[in-house]
């Protein structure tokens, strides 16, 4: 083995791995300027089988030696350019492996001068590769890259640099074990999906600068639900300047709201490049300060329509009624003669709390009385009841252009005509969202054109639109079959036209844990794309905007898990990590869950669905390569498989 490249990992005078190493392959991408390098690791020692010991070792203990042509020497972190690489480099060689079995690692290599668009950018368009077991990224937010727009060639030379391939790599991917016969037609197969996941410019030749944000009102329900914003601005280079306080602005009748915004950014005195919130009732207000201050922002009229359900109700052009007491909502429905079922709900209204579908007077009353004005204010909207398939609808505009969009099926609610029956619910609390739709490519049609038509007239021209709705005579309807809801042509025909109807406007992406959903099945994170759309960086909005060259990488549901229980029950959550638990018992379900998380912890108090309060307990988020059937056959699994208990 005198001519082979080998690399050894020693602990003093214990070597711990040997590895010959070469270069499969190389691929170039031309049109977005990148070259992808694949190298081979073959364990030749077989002295790896300590288990995760060697895993756990510092590197600053081990020594990494190159051997060739009977010459060797020692390899130093620094020549790997990235603190990351060189630690991903050495566990890769410390993962205990058989002898004579062969690993493929696959670099990323950027060949355009420019800018990164984000420093996570490779990590969240290959979640869930198929082929990919690990990724490891090592740039760093808003970094430069000098490289020429020419691919390194390298597979006849002898003299390789190992560090030097690292060192100019912007990440690195693990490719999953596969027999060694097999890895250059899977080195082939990745690429193509690279192709698919990178064909956008994530390398712009533009400028990027660290931007100041100021984000109004960083309150969020669950802490884990918050995390996606603060990790996308930090890979964006995003600073945000956070205003907040333990009380509630709205409660001030006598400075109006962005005086006081105004106020803490002058107190700030640093130049900002933009201001924003994800609190609906703050945004009118939000952009009244940011007019002041000269920075991008809608009209505040506009802000005001879509985040009042009244307004919103009466701009969409339903026979819609605003009442702030029962007496007054009896007196309406009276005089009006208004047809049941109906909808009330609270004009300041969020988290579907205090929804309600009303068939009679008695249910009327129920529903007034059950919302919190406490949380949403005194006064709620009275409108028709529409029975089609509810959808989410998300938009990413541009200076009104639509730089993307897509459509998920809301399941029916338990509160809907067709919904299911579930316990102690029967509120319109979210159960599953399927992605992508499978509502006809018409009425998918409808949804974009009446809906940006919409927010265009209403001035929302820049930003993540999360809008949702209804297809009034749709053609299609909710069936139940096998105990799963799938939508099936309708029953009985009508020649009515369908019709978009709008239920509410969010300027706003979806919620945190919501988004993570489309980030896995389209490759684009709504959270980023806000962030960049309030401080104007409109370039890595365009690139960051879109998606898979193919489309959704596969049928996607989010499971909810509401919290549901006697109401003899104290309200006391009793048990562990939800989530886990189900893994833990069902191992089968784990390659198919994406990502999910449990948002309450033993001993919690957790109001009871009767309150109008709607708590989440877990979510999941499911996926199916295969197809819709099966997605929604797993998301039933899951939510037969869970398991808690209440005190």
């Amino acid at each position: 083995m005198a001519d082979s490249h080998i690399v050894q990992i020693w602990n003093q005078h214990v070597l711990l791995s040997e590895h010959t190493w070469r270069v499969l392959r190389t691929s170039y991408r031309e049109n977005y300027q990148w070259q992808s390098i694949d190298i081979a690791l073959t364990n030749i020692h077989g002295v790896c089988t300590v288990g995760g010991a060697s895993l756990s070792r510092s590197t600053n203990d081990l020594r990494v030696v190159v051997v060739h042509q009977d010459k060797s020497r020692q390899l130093e972190a620094e020549s790997f350019g990235a603190a990351d690489a060189y630690e991903f480099f050495v566990q890769t060689l410390l993962a205990p492996a058989a002898r004579g079995q062969e690993r493929l690692i696959k670099l990323v290599v950027p060949l355009a001068k420019g800018y990164i668009v984000r420093s996570d950018i490779i990590n969240i368009r290959l979640h869930d590769c198929l082929l990919v077991e690990q990724i490891r990224s090592f740039t760093k937010p808003l970094q430069r890259y000098e490289s020429e727009a020419a691919p390194i060639v390298i597979l006849d030379k002898d003299d390789i640099s190992l560090p030097a391939l690292f060192a100019a790599a912007a990440a690195c991917i693990l490719v999953r074990p596969v027999p060694q016969a097999e890895q250059e037609a899977v080195s082939w197969e990745l690429d193509e999906e690279l192709d698919n996941r990178l064909s956008f410019p994530w390398i712009i030749p533009e400028t990027a600068r660290q931007r100041t944000l100021v984000l109004v009102e960083a309150n969020s329900s669950h802490p884990e639900d918050g995390l996606g914003l603060y990790t996308a601005a930090a890979a964006l280079g995003i600073s945000l300047v956070v205003l907040d306080s333990a009380g509630h602005w709205l409660e001030s009748l006598i400075t109006p709201i962005y005086d006081h915004i105004l106020a803490s950014l002058r107190a700030y005195g640093k130049p900002v490049d933009g201001i924003v919130t994800f609190a609906d009732t703050y945004w009118p207000y939000v952009a009244e300060a940011a007019n002041v201050l000269g920075l991008p922002t809608a009209s505040p009229e506009g802000f005001r329509i879509a985040t009042n359900k009244y307004l919103t109700s009466v701009f969409a052009g339903h026979q819609a009624y605003r009442a702030s007491s029962l007496a007054e909502a009896v007196s309406i429905s009276e005089e009006h003669d208004l047809p049941y079922p109906l909808i009330i709900k609270p004009c300041g209204g969020w988290s579907s709390e205090g929804v309600y579908r009303v068939d009679s007077r008695s249910a009327l009353e129920d529903a007034v009385t059950a919302i919190i004005t406490s949380r949403h204010g005194p006064e709620f909207v009275i409108e028709p009841y529409c029975d089609g398939p509810e959808v989410d609808v998300n938009l990413v505009l541009q200076d009104g252009e639509l730089l993307f969009f897509e459509v998920c099926d809301d399941l029916p609610k338990s509160a809907d005509v067709n919904g299911p029956s579930l316990g102690s619910l029967t509120n319109f609390h979210e159960l599953c969202s399927v992605y992508p739709s499978k509502l006809p490519e018409a009425e998918i049609k409808l949804l974009r054109d009446t809906f940006l038509e919409m927010l265009l007239s209403l001035g929302l021209r820049s930003g993540v639109m999360h809008l949702e709705g209804r297809i009034e005579n749709s053609v299609v309807e909710y069936m139940t079959k096998d105990g799963v809801m799938v939508l099936s042509p309708r029953s009985s025909h009508s020649n009515r036209t369908p019709r978009a109807w709008l239920i509410e406007i969010n300027p706003r992406p979806l919620g945190m844990t919501g988004s993570q959903i489309i980030e896995s099945t389209y490759g684009i994170d709504y959270w980023g794309l806000a962030l960049l759309s309030a401080v104007g960086d409109k370039t890595r909005v365009r690139a960051l905007a879109r998606p898979f060259l193919k489309g959704p990488q596969y049928t996607s549901v989010m499971v909810f898990i509401p919290a549901d229980f006697p109401s003899s029950c104290k309200g006391i959550f009793d048990s562990e990590d939800i989530c886990a638990d189900l893994i833990a018992r069902r191992p089968d379900l784990e390659a198919f869950i994406s990502k999910c998380g449990c948002l309450v912890k033993r001993g919690q108090l957790v109001p009871h669905p009767s309150t109008g309060r709607n708590t989440f307990l877990a979510y999941f988020n499911v996926f199916s390569r295969n197809s819709r059937d099966e997605a929604l056959n797993i998301a039933k699994e899951v939510r037969e498989a869970v398991r808690y208990t209440f005190i």
